[in-house]
């Protein structure tokens, strides 16, 4: 478990995260209750992030209940707002599952 703040050169990550991990390339974790932040890529495997995901690549496979700012994010399940150059929603309608720029589903 990652309680508080973790900082690293390459990759932080744990089964569970509370609080905020910091990557020079990638994050990631299953149950995420906060932010990770990394130059490259921030992955959730199978589980639910609640809180803040920016990274280049942002792939949440999973439940994504929060924000994420990234050039590329993936959600397998969207609850809260994607900001990026390509935005996956898997868990939207047909026409709005990748959009451009921004993409939200407000759905429980």
């Amino acid at each position: 478990m990652l309680h508080g703040v973790a900082i690293g050169g390459l990759g932080v990550g744990a089964q569970t995260v509370r609080g905020l991990a910091i990557a020079g390339f990638g994050a990631g974790g299953r149950d995420v209750q906060g932010a990770l932040i990394a130059a490259g890529w921030n992955r959730l495997e199978h589980g639910t992030l609640r809180g803040v995901t920016i990274s280049s690549f942002n792939q949440m496979k999973g439940v994504q209940r929060g924000l994420a700012i990234g050039i590329v994010n993936y959600a397998q399940e969207l609850h809260g707002l994607q900001i990026g150059l390509i935005n996956i929603a898997r868990n939207n309608a047909s026409g709005t599952r990748v959009l451009p720029v921004v993409n939200w589903h407000g759905g429980n």
